[in-house]
């Protein structure tokens, strides 16, 4: 667990604290005695860009950009003691050259949340972004659900001459910028990667982390 922080709020009133989760597989989250209520937010990972070959017939143009996760949020009344499952996915790795082709980009990991609480059963899911699969098709966004809101992630820009494609977003998330030499990782949470160009023999962008955040008041 990393990332926790409180408010007090006087007297002998719940102090409001945000737990977040930027690793962990089927990992169990107990709420804290007092809470009464818990916003849950939840992030897919990012997907990588992919590559083009150092002598392929696309050797002059990058790769398409990996896409963003999935975005999910959800609000429910909790008593203390209660525990929910999460699970945060990874970001997809970049790829390298040399290769004899196009090699497309990773998809990145889901990311979720389930249990049954005071409020009701929950069962959320971000999925990850996919990878480029050309040089002008970008990766798709990953989709989510189970939330009160659930927001696809933004797909990956296509690749152009020297230049590798953008790395799609996840909502309140980040992309990242066409870029032309070298890779460029997606943003946390959930961003996609930049495509890689063969003939500058680079890397593809790697997709960024998702992240699962509980806010107890």
């Amino acid at each position: 667990m990393s990332g926790i922080s409180a408010m007090l709020l006087g007297g002998s009133a719940f102090s409001a604290v945000t737990h977040t989760y930027v690793t962990g597989t089927a990992q169990t989250e107990t709420v804290p005695t007092g809470a009464s209520n818990c916003l849950i937010t939840i992030w897919g990972g990012g997907g990588s860009g992919g590559i083009t070959s150092t002598n392929g017939a696309n050797q002059n143009t990058g790769g398409a950009g990996g896409a963003g996760g999935g975005y999910s949020t959800l609000s429910i009344a909790v008593t203390g003691g209660n525990t929910f499952t999460y699970s945060v996915g990874a970001g997809a790795g970049s790829v390298t050259p040399p290769n004899t082709g196009f090699t497309s980009g990773l998809t990145g990991g889901a990311s979720s949340v389930s249990g049954t609480v005071a409020g009701g059963s929950v069962s959320m899911t971000a999925n990850g972004g996919t990878g480029g699969t050309s040089t002008t098709a970008g990766g798709t966004g990953g989709t989510a659900s189970g939330g009160s809101t659930n927001t696809q992630g933004a797909g990956g820009g296509a690749g152009t001459t020297l230049i590798g494609g953008s790395g799609g977003s996840s909502a309140n998330g980040g992309g990242t910028a066409t870029y032309s030499t070298v890779p460029v990782d997606g943003l946390i949470p959930g961003g996609g990667g930049t495509g890689g160009v063969g003939i500058n023999d680079t890397a593809s962008g790697a997709g960024a982390r998702g992240q699962v955040t509980f806010y107890y008041t």
